[in-house]
């Protein structure tokens, strides 16, 4: 294995705890369906700014996953491992197909996949209660969580491109 695949490795799988820490500890209950609200998806983003989409993919799935099996929502897990996946490949693809150098392409990016996630999670959990009519009220929820999330990754680039090396990584 040579060493940019370790270093690859190592990058995504500090991501992915980060991304669990950050899912994990700041929730807010849905009581409807059982789930929560996060800020764990502006780290989500972050990894794909940082990893791009397959290894920011395998990132936030991995950990917002592991962010559901150790809060107590393991029935969850699996969706999330896939939602959560789809969502940064949505994302990565946005980004590649925006031509130019514009600086936040990859907030469109992160608004498309944002929809995949608050739609997807409505019919997961929409199945998961048996209702399609109850689980309405967890919409508002998701597009609150996808906002902070964008804010969250905004404020992070805008501080990490200051640094002399976070400034060469965002702007390859």
């Amino acid at each position: 294995m040579n060493d940019e695949k370790i270093k690859n490795m190592i990058y995504t799988s500090l991501l992915a705890a980060l991304i669990c820490v950050a899912t994990f500890t700041i929730k807010v209950p849905s009581v409807v369906t059982n789930g929560y609200v996060h800020l764990g998806d502006g780290f989500i983003f972050i990894a794909v700014i940082l990893l791009g989409s397959k290894n920011g993919a395998w990132a936030g799935s991995i950990g917002a996953s592991l962010a559901d099996l150790l809060g107590g929502y393991s029935h969850y897990a699996i969706p999330t491992f896939i939602i959560k996946g789809i969502m940064v490949l949505i994302m990565g693809y946005i980004i590649k197909k925006i031509p130019g150098n514009s600086r936040f392409k990859w907030v469109a990016g992160a608004l498309v996949g944002s929809v995949w996630q608050i739609i997807s999670y409505y019919v997961v959990g929409s199945v998961m209660v048996g209702s399609f009519i109850s689980t309405i009220m967890d919409i508002p929820g998701n597009i609150i969580q996808s906002i902070f999330g964008i804010i969250v990754a905004i404020i992070f680039v805008a501080a990490f491109k200051k640094t002399s090396i976070g400034h060469k990584i965002i702007n390859e």
